[in-house]
């Protein structure tokens, strides 16, 4: 799984164009256009793709196997639902990885979403959590 992480993108789609240059240079398929289906969800034609952003920081997961991520600000406030940030990062990856979008209606009160879930902090301030995907992981910053 290949993991392409941006301080200075302004968007996901900045991200996925530096993403193609470094896989290019690699000999690895470019992700090309990247579409949503009718749930939302991000997919293209080479990989399995899950997106995600937060203030300061883009983040792009590319996949032979379903994957899901998601990066919070360590301080974010969560629904009252969950106990922590970690619980909340770990449950947006998940839903992300089923497809199935959030659905806080089914959440249980102090639940806890974080089982099978990798969490990585690599940056300072900010939670990371990755549901499926390969078993290896490489992170490109871009």
């Amino acid at each position: 799984m290949l993991i392409f992480l941006s301080t200075v993108c302004e968007s996901s789609e900045e991200l996925v164009k530096r993403a193609d240059v470094a896989l290019g240079l690699t000999g690895k398929p470019i992700i090309g256009n990247i579409k949503k289906n009718e749930s939302g969800a991000p997919y293209c034609e080479n990989y399995f793709v899950s997106i995600s952003h937060t203030d300061g920081v883009v983040m792009l997961a590319l996949s032979d196997k379903p994957v899901g991520i998601d990066v919070e600000k360590a301080d974010r406030k969560v629904p009252v639902q969950m106990k922590d940030v970690f619980n909340w990062t770990a449950y947006e990856a998940k839903c992300k990885l089923s497809g199935e979008g959030i659905k806080l209606s089914e959440v249980r009160a102090g639940g806890d979403y974080t089982d099978g879930v990798s969490f990585h902090s690599f940056l300072k301030g900010y939670v990371i959590a990755v549901a499926g995907g390969d078993d290896s992981v490489f992170v490109v910053c871009v």
